[in-house]
């Protein structure tokens, strides 16, 4: 059964036979911080994760219930539902249909970045203070994606790639461009590596790709010049 990190807490605390305040004093937290908790207002910060898993003699994994194919599968199906949203124009129901829903993913790096996305792309249509409001918010989640991948995956390059689009909407563009020098060449792509080291018909899926990519950048720069 799929569940959301609120509802797993709540079924592990009364397996424990335990009250909300019962299970905050262990903790050494606040009642009012279980019961947000518990009801995906709010979630743990990455270095108290650890100490409620170790509390319930679990691991981390199944504390965040990570090892459920049934909950991929549905995080998969609801970022598709975000980008279809966003391709038929409908950036506003995409943003606030992501932003409530964000309390059952919160833990998810990829969907982090999703939400960082869906701000900077919805600061578009807005402009003065919201604008502005809009692009702090997708630094924040773009952060919180970077500290939950843990610097391992392409998330994080996707997730700085965001951040510098928006500092530089934001006139931070020196901070932009140091960001972006961290950032992996087009010639060191994963495309480019791909294609070059496999054989047969995947190699030629992956030179298709990297071609397709190719043609949208040289698109891009072209605009420029």
């Amino acid at each position: 059964m799929t569940m959301d990190f609120g509802n797993n807490l709540k079924k592990l605390r009364k397996e424990k036979n335990l009250t909300q305040e019962e299970l905050a004093e262990c903790l050494n937290m606040s009642p009012q911080t279980v019961s947000k908790w518990e009801n995906n207002l709010s979630v743990p910060d990455i270095a108290v994760l650890p100490m409620v898993a170790d509390f319930f003699g679990i691991s981390l994994d199944s504390l965040l219930l990570h090892d459920a194919s049934q909950r991929k599968q549905e995080m998969k199906e609801f970022a598709g539902h975000i980008h279809d949203l966003a391709d038929n124009g409908n950036m506003a129901q995409a943003y606030e249909t992501l932003k409530e829903s964000l309390g059952k993913w919160a833990l998810s790096a990829s969907m982090n970045h999703l939400m960082s996305w869906a701000a900077f792309k919805y600061s578009k249509e807005k402009i003065g203070e919201e604008r502005t409001n809009l692009l702090e918010e997708a630094l924040m989640y773009a952060d919180r994606s970077i500290m939950l991948d843990g610097g391992e995956t392409s998330k994080t390059a996707q997730a700085k790639m965001t951040k510098c689009y928006c500092m530089a909407d934001l006139g931070r563009t020196s901070e932009a461009i140091k960001i972006a020098g961290t950032l992996p060449s087009l010639f060191s792509s994963r495309e480019r590596v791909l294609a070059l080291i496999s054989d047969g018909s995947e190699q030629k899926s992956y030179a298709e790709t990297a071609l397709q990519f190719l043609e949208e950048i040289k698109t891009e720069m072209e605009r420029i010049l």
